[in-house]
């Protein structure tokens, strides 16, 4: 491609062309994730969530990835911006900035419409965009900065945790391990207490157990390409054949499931059984 001949002011008007063209591509990308999560795919092929689906599968960056699911989300709730989109007058980045800033203030639907109004022709920073819906919402800035040097192997050692943990904010994933130490902390007081194997649930011994055995982690194995689910959170004691149908509360019935692989496994079970 050969851009060397255009004039100035074509190749700046070819430029903002490509950027609409850009943006009503985006519009096409976010209705097919939305049918790949109302179909919840991404199950199926062993991943415990939209977001670790998009970077493992489809080779997003996971702040790319983040972007685009929380711009989803506001399409989802508001589908008013969705004709604007598929103008190319709206961008990822005020869509995803939409989302956060209105699930912060808890936004009415009314409320999404307006700002999503005040916002559409943005065209200075996102710094400037974001200050302008805080303040329409009055919202107060509850942020506060933690700066630190690390050597080389523990900034490795986050960037793994990051990833294991399927989420690229540092804030985020800083609250996550610090509450789950608590919880560790917690669990160590509690008595060791062995179970009836005709008990509905895994007590906290069983559990404890059945975590250490699968690793901490979802067991959930895909049987269309064998690949196990990476999900580290909302970890679920599931039995492989079910209680209702007389399965026993022992480890050898019993495995690890993140929240949503435990759902689809159960759903599939109502299903073979109507």
């Amino acid at each position: 491609m050969n851009l060397k001949n255009l004039k100035n002011e074509v190749l700046l008007q070819n430029t903002k062309n490509l950027i609409k063209e850009e943006n009503r591509i985006l519009a096409k990308v976010l209705a097919h994730f939305q049918e790949i999560e109302s179909r919840k795919l991404y199950l199926e092929l062993g991943y415990g969530g939209l977001f670790s689906f998009a970077v493992k599968e489809l080779g997003y960056s996971e702040a790319a990835a983040q972007r685009r699911i929380e711009a989803l989300r506001f399409l989802k709730k508001t589908p008013e911006a969705l004709p604007i989109v598929e103008k190319g007058n709206l961008n990822l980045s005020n869509l995803s900035l939409l989302e956060r800033i209105t699930k912060e203030a808890q936004a009415t639907h009314a409320q999404n419409v307006e700002a999503l109004n005040l916002i559409q022709a943005e065209t200075t920073s996102a710094a400037k965009a974001e200050n302008k819906l805080r303040e329409f919402f009055k919202l107060e800035n509850k942020k506060r900065v933690i700066s630190m040097e690390v050597d080389e192997e523990t900034y490795q050692l986050w960037l793994q945790t990051k990833a294991k943990m399927g989420e690229a904010k540092d804030a985020v994933v800083l609250k996550k391990l610090c509450q789950s130490r608590q919880q560790s902390e917690s669990k160590k007081t509690q008595p060791k207490v062995r179970q009836a194997p005709t008990a509905r649930i895994a007590g906290v011994v069983l559990r404890r157990e059945l975590l250490k055995e699968a690793g901490h982690r979802c067991q959930y194995v895909s049987p269309i390409n064998a690949r196990r689910c990476e999900n580290q959170h909302f970890l679920q004691c599931d039995h492989k054949v079910p209680y209702c149908l007389g399965g026993e509360t022992t480890q050898q019935n019993m495995r690890v499931l993140c929240q949503q692989h435990n759902q689809m496994v159960y759903q599939n079970l109502k299903s073979i059984n109507l």
